[in-house]
């Protein structure tokens, strides 16, 4: 699957540390490197340096890489190896719904709202 997105709400971020397109952005504007963190949205393209301004997708259909298996209709959160995981007992973050089913390290689509 090539990775893709329809964004409903773009915010701007001014990135605070590199990243990936398809990265989870935190609300300090750098990628999120740990399980179950809030989400401001996800890199809509690559952060190639510190202080450039980029669009995230903070509401919409967004693709990136799945930690576990995941199931259509799951409840996600992030994971700390980067990309998504399903969402734990009484997790404090979920912020998107599965849309499409996806192995360990495949991309998997999901719904942000």
């Amino acid at each position: 699957m090539i990775r893709t997105y329809h964004s409903i709400l773009t915010l701007t971020a001014t990135m605070t540390a590199t990243c990936n397109a398809g990265a989870l952005v935190g609300f300090d504007d750098a990628p999120i490197t740990a399980d179950d963190q809030p989400v401001k949205g996800v890199a809509q393209v690559p952060a190639t340096e510190v202080g450039l301004d980029i669009g995230l997708t903070a509401i919409g259909f967004e693709t990136c890489p799945a930690v576990g298996v995941v199931t259509k209709g799951a409840p996600l959160v992030s994971a700390a190896a980067g990309g998504v995981k399903v969402a734990g007992v009484d997790p404090d973050n979920v912020f998107a719904t599965a849309m499409t089913d996806a192995a360990d390290g495949e991309l998997v689509t999901f719904l942000i709202r």
